[in-house]
């Protein structure tokens, strides 16, 4: 019944969607090219990368919040720009929901200026790893073209979150010009900056493609952040997930790891209850950290050279994010791979570590 009820509920939205708005196309390619300038940047005078920054007027953006992003001008829904996820997977833009279900919100929350947009979904919402990787890279992007307060405001997945708002401090943007994507999903703006995300492919699983991490972005990103350490005499860490809302990457032999690494001095930290500032030097301190696959995990940037890495994954998980990053930046990286099998029901713990093997790596 609920089902049924659901189905008609995005029916009549639909239609009163297409009675205000008009019925969405895809544009094509010389709608496009008329529509949208393209600005082509290096990060350095030295890189070999190129990124594509977008600049348009008089668009409708919209996100469900969810796995599709839609830019929509005079009712063509924007390819290249316009992103559409299915299973981690940038998939082709026919497949985007607003065009059957609408923007499924009616009312537009009108801008003028020049906007920066950098929402794309739910990833980086709430989640660190998408944060670091996804959207201050974005920013960095962006610098490149135009201080970001020139800009009259700029489009965030959501500010909210104490490392949103302490990792924006070091952009020195005022924080009068942020929109809260998840606040506001439908706006409209005279003017748009859309930079182009920094890895995502289309076709292309999306844990692969983030290995494949710009080494550009990396120094960036420490260059940016790497201020005012503070030495805070802890150099073993062990990145404790297991207050994160996600059910995988947690560690079946919880209390025999925590006996091994509390008679091993490791200091066991829970990312989300410290500032943003004491996770950077609390790594950048680091002589060893140990953990499972996890966001916290991103603040590897932020090591020395030869810091010695020991991540912990399960059997099927397979991404290389963290290992490219610590071969970026010279670190002594190690894997330990979960011993049991990987649970059916994805709620019980994924990792089941052997400590001999951890104890040899240490």
């Amino acid at each position: 019944m609920k089902i049924v009820l659901k189905k008609i509920y995005s029916f009549l939205v639909k239609l009163i969607f297409d009675s205000v708005y008009g019925k969405l196309k895809i544009a094509d390619k010389s709608f496009f090219k008329e529509n949208i300038r393209i600005l082509k940047i290096k990060l350095f005078s030295f890189s070999h990368k190129e990124y594509q920054i977008f600049l348009t007027n008089k668009v409708r953006v919209y996100s469900d919040k969810s796995e599709n992003l839609a830019y929509i001008k005079d009712n063509y829904l924007l390819p290249e720009i316009s992103l559409q996820l299915s299973n981690n997977y940038l998939i082709s833009i026919e497949n985007n929901s607003v065009l059957k279900t609408g923007t499924k919100k009616l009312i537009q929350k009108k801008f003028s200026g020049n906007i920066l947009s950098l929402v794309q979904g739910v990833s980086a919402i709430d989640n660190y790893g998408h944060w670091m990787l996804d959207i201050l890279p974005k920013l960095c992007i962006s610098e490149k073209i135009l201080n970001l307060n020139e800009f009259d405001g700029i489009y965030l997945p959501n500010i909210k979150r104490r490392f949103q708002i302490d990792s924006l401090k070091y952009f020195n943007i005022n924080p009068k010009k942020y929109i809260d994507g998840s606040e506001l999903n439908h706006i409209f703006a005279e003017k748009l900056t859309i930079p182009q995300h920094p890895y995502w492919e289309t076709n292309a699983y999306q844990m692969d493609t983030v290995a494949n991490i710009d080494p550009d972005i990396i120094n960036i990103l420490r260059t940016k952040f790497l201020k005012n350490i503070k030495n805070l005499n802890k150099e073993k860490l062990f990145i404790d997930r297991s207050d994160s809302k996600y059910f995988h990457s947690q560690i079946e032999n919880m209390e025999e790891l925590y006996e091994f690494l509390k008679k091993n001095k490791f200091e066991i930290l829970k990312l989300s209850q410290i500032t943003f500032e004491e996770q950077i030097s609390l790594f950048q301190n680091a002589k060893i950290v140990v953990g499972a696959h996890g966001a916290g995990l991103c603040n590897l940037i932020f090591c020395d050279p030869k810091t010695k890495v020991i991540e912990f994954s399960n059997k099927e998980f397979k991404c290389d994010v963290f290992k490219n990053i610590c071969k970026i930046n010279n670190l002594d990286y190690y894997k330990l791979i979960s011993e049991n099998e990987v649970p059916k029901d994805r709620i019980n713990p994924d990792i089941k570590l052997s400590i001999n093997k951890l104890s040899k790596l240490i």
